[in-house]
Parts: structure tokens; sequence; C-alpha cells
């Protein structure tokens, strides 16, 4: 009989820790407590200051608070403005023919990041758009340190819910 409950205990331990990571550096004393450490502010994404590969312009920013840290633990968030209101990158535009009520191409913006490096882009559907054309943006970047314990609810989408959730100011 306990021949068979070792049998039954062992794959039911290595199931329970598979998946699970283990990280010797990360401390609970270095994790904020509450609510997560998170700040915002503003950038400027000028066509100016792209660089153009093919159906892409893209503006590097360098941002050192966006660390090793945060990469791993954290989250960067960008919206930018359009029509008065805050809107959540990625976003996809679809620019319609002026001679057919359909959708010619699609433009989308985004963006990624690294420790020290925001880069953001707008990425055309086809190589035929002139990218140049497009308007310049203005930006708002939130960088979150870490998340609280639980992850509560937050739309990560919506920039008032995350202002209000974070205390972040416009």
């Amino acid at each position: 009989m306990k021949r068979y409950a070792t049998l039954l205990i062992v794959p039911l331990l290595l199931l329970g820790s598979a998946g699970c990571i283990v990280d010797t550096d990360v401390k609970v004393s270095d994790l904020p407590e509450g609510t997560a450490s998170a700040y915002t502010f503003n950038l400027v994404f000028s066509m100016d200051d792209a660089t153009f590969n093919g159906p892409v312009a893209s503006v590097p920013f360098d941002v050192p608070e966006i660390d090793a840290w945060t990469v791993s633990n954290g989250a960067v968030l960008v919206f930018f403005r359009d029509q008065g209101t805050w809107t959540a990158l990625p976003y996809t535009f679809g620019v319609e023919s002026p001679d057919l009520p359909a959708v010619d191409y699609t433009i989308a913006m985004g963006y990624g990041y690294d420790p020290g490096v925001l880069e953001v882009f707008y990425e055309a559907s086809t190589e035929a758009v002139a990218l140049e054309n497009l308007p310049d943006r203005q930006l708002k970047v939130v960088i979150i340190e870490a998340w609280p314990v639980g992850k509560r609810d937050v739309n990560l989408t919506d920039w008032n819910a995350v202002s209000a959730f974070f205390g972040l100011k416009d």
C-alpha cells in the first residue's frame, strides 16, 4: 500500500510544481505595498524624427525609467491624443478610398520597449502609403514598476481608469 501511495504522490508533486518559476533575486520586501508604483510623462512622436523602413516609420525614445525590473515585473502603457481623447496603443486606422466606401489600407500605431528604450511606430499594410505625410502624435507614457498583490481589476486601455487607479495626474 505504501508503494502505491508513493507512486501517486510523486507525480502529483511534480505536476504541482510544473510551470513554477522561482526568481531568487526577488524579495517580497522589494514589491510595493498596496498599489503598484506608477508614473506618467508626455512625449511627442514627430515624423521629422522618424526612421523609415519600408512600410514602417519608427521613433526610438531614450527612457531610462524603463529598467529590467519594470520589463520583468511591471508594464509600460502608451496612449495617443486624437480628437480630444487619449486612446491606448496599439491602434489600427482604416483608410477609405475617396471613390469607394471601402477600406483601401490600414495603418497600425504601436510600440515596443526594452530596458532604457521605448520605440513607437506607424506600420502601413502596404508600401504604397506615404508615411511621411502622417500626423505627429502627442503621447502619454505610463510606467508601472510592479503590479500590486492580487492584481486588482483596472482597464489598461482606458486612460481615465489607469490614471484614477494609480493616482496619476494628467
